[in-house]
C-alpha cells in the first residue's frame, strides 16, 4: 500500500497508520490540487478519503467527485453544513444528486476550517440557476457565510423543520416532489446514515422522526407529495410502531431493518423494490464505507453516492476488526471470473477516515476479499489466473474455488453476464424484496 503525504499532511503517532492534520501556513504556499490534497492510503481495490476530522473526510470526497481542473469539473453549487448538524448532511445529501449536484462541504460553527476554505476556493462553483445563482449552499443558520460568494440559506428550528424545508427545495429544483421518501430516526445517526448516500443517488428526499413521535413538519412534508411509497429505516429502536402506524395516512409504508446498525446498512444496500433501493447483491459495484461513531462522514458519503460512482454507504461499528456481517457480504459479492478477466466486473470500496476510524489491516482485508478472483465450475477445467501462469492457487477465504453451476448463474441476474466476467465468488445471500 502506498502513502501519498503532500504538504500539510503528517503521519499520526501511535495510530499505526495515516491520518491528516491541516494548518494554514503549510498549505498556503502550493497552487491548485497539491493545496488541500489528503493524505490517502490506496490498494488496487480500496482507497482512502479523509483524515482526522469529518471536515477532512468531506473534503476529500468532494474534492474526488469534483477536483475543479476543468468548468466540467467544477460543481454547480456547494453546500455548507455545520459539524454538529449530522441530520442536515444526511438531509442535504439529496442535493448532491441531480439537477443541482452539489458536494457538501463541513463548517465548524461561525468558522469555516482551512481545509474546507481551500476546497471551496478550488472547487470554484459556478453558481446553481436552480438555487437563484447561489455558490453556496448553507444548510442551517450555523455556517458561516463566505465572502465573494453568492449564497443561499435553508433554515429550520430543528432537524425535523430543517429536513422539511430540504425537501421544499429539492421539489422546487427537480419540479416534483420525489415519489419515495425514507423517513429516518433524528435522534440516533447510526441508523439513519445511510440514508443519505441513496438520497443523493435517487433524488428520494429523507424527513426524520421520534421513535414514539412523528413531528408535525414531517406530517405536513410527506402530505406534499401526495401519497409516496414510505420507506421507514432501521428497527422499532429507531422509528416506533406507532410512528410506522401514522405515517400509513400518508402513504404506502415499508420497513427496512437490520439488528444492529452495521446489519441495517447491509441490509438497505441488499434491499430493491420497483425502482427504490440498490438491490447490490452481485458483484461489480462501489461501496462505501465509515465508522457508525462518525455521523458526519454522511457529509462524506453523499458525493460519492452519485458522480459517477453510485456507492452506498455502508458502516462499521469498530475501527478493527472487520465485522462479521461486514465480511460475509463483502465475500458474497465478491468478483469472479471463469474465462477471461478482461471481461469481469469489479468491485471498488471507499474508505472514509484515518486509521483511527478503519484501521489499515481492515482496509488490507477489504483489498483482498474484493480482488477479482478465477472461479472453477464443478466439473470443469479450472482458468488461469490473470497472469496466466498456471492455475490458481487455493486460499482460505470460504466459498471459494467449486460451486455449482446453478450459483454462478444466479451470481449473474439481471444481465450482468458478460462471458464469464460479473460472477461472484460465492453463492448469493441477499435477495430482492
Amino acid at each position: 500500500m502506498l502513502a501519498l503525504a503532500p504538504a500539510g499532511c503528517s503521519l499520526g503517532e501511535g495510530a499505526g497508520g495515516p491520518s491528516f492534520n491541516s494548518n494554514g501556513t503549510d498549505s498556503s504556499s502550493l497552487e491548485g490540487l497539491e493545496r488541500f490534497s489528503l493524505l490517502s492510503l490506496a490498494t488496487a481495490n480500496t482507497t482512502r478519503l479523509g483524515g482526522a476530522e469529518p471536515a477532512d473526510d468531506a473534503t476529500a470526497a468532494a474534492v474526488a467527485a469534483f477536483p475543479g481542473t476543468s468548468e466540467q469539473a467544477q460543481p454547480s453549487a456547494v453546500m455548507l453544513v455545520d459539524r454538529d448538524n449530522w441530520q442536515g448532511a444526511v438531509a442535504a445529501s439529496v442535493l448532491s444528486g441531480r439537477p443541482i449536484g452539489a458536494p457538501i462541504l463541513v463548517s465548524d460553527g461561525e468558522s469555516l476550517p482551512d481545509v474546507s476554505q481551500a476546497a471551496l476556493d478550488q472547487m470554484k462553483p459556478k453558481g446553481s440557476d436552480l438555487s437563484r445563482d447561489a455558490q453556496v449552499i448553507k444548510i442551517g443558520s450555523e455556517p458561516p457565510t463566505p465572502e465573494d460568494h453568492r449564497t443561499a440559506l435553508i433554515g429550520g428550528d430543528d432537524p425535523y423543520a430543517l429536513a422539511a424545508a430540504i425537501d421544499r427545495f429539492s421539489t422546487v429544483a427537480r419540479g416534483d416532489p420525489s415519489p419515495n421518501v425514507i423517513v429516518a430516526s433524528g435522534e440516533s445517526p447510526e441508523w439513519s446514515m445511510p440514508a443519505g448516500a441513496w438520497s443523493a443517488r435517487s433524488g428520494d428526499s429523507v424527513l426524520f422522526t421520534l421513535q414514539d413521535e412523528l413531528p408535525p413538519e414531517t406530517e405536513r412534508a410527506l402530505g406534499i407529495h401526495e401519497r409516496p411509497n414510505i420507506y421507514v429505516l432501521g428497527p422499532e429502536d429507531a422509528v416506533g410502531r406507532e410512528v410506522e402506524d401514522r405515517l400509513r395516512r400518508f402513504g404506502n409504508v415499508r420497513r427496512i431493518e437490520g439488528r444492529t446498525p452495521v446489519e441495517n446498512a447491509l441490509n438497505f444496500a441488499r434491499y430493491r423494490r420497483g425502482a427504490f433501493g440498490w438491490g447490490l447483491v452481485v458483484p461489480g459495484f462501489h461501496f462505501t464505507l465509515a465508522n457508525l461513531d462518525r455521523p458526519l462522514d454522511a457529509a462524506a458519503a453523499a458525493p460519492l453516492a452519485t458522480n459517477g460512482i453510485y456507492a452506498p454507504l455502508l458502516l462499521t461499528d469498530t475501527a478493527e476488526p472487520l465485522p462479521k456481517p461486514l465480511e460475509d457480504y463483502f465475500l458474497d459479492v465478491r468478483p469472479g471470473f471463469q474465462n477471461d478477466p478482461r471481461t469481469a466486473v469489479y468491485n471498488h470500496v471507499w474508505l472514509l477516515g484515518d486509521t483511527s476510524a478503519i484501521t489499515a489491516a481492515v482496509q488490507g482485508r477489504l483489498d483482498e476479499i474484493a480482488r477479482l478472483i478465477p472461479v472453477q465450475i464443478a466439473g470443469e477445467r479450472p482458468p488461469a489466473p490473470p497472469d496466466g501462469q498456471g492455475p490458481p492457487a487455493p486460499d482460505g477465504d470460504r466459498g471459494r474455488g467449486s460451486q455449482p453451476p446453478d450459483r454462478g448463474r444466479d451470481q449473474r441476474r439481471g444481465g450482468r453476464q458478460q462471458d464469464g466476467g460479473g460472477q461472484g465468488a460465492r453463492g448469493r445471500r441477499g435477495r430482492d424484496d
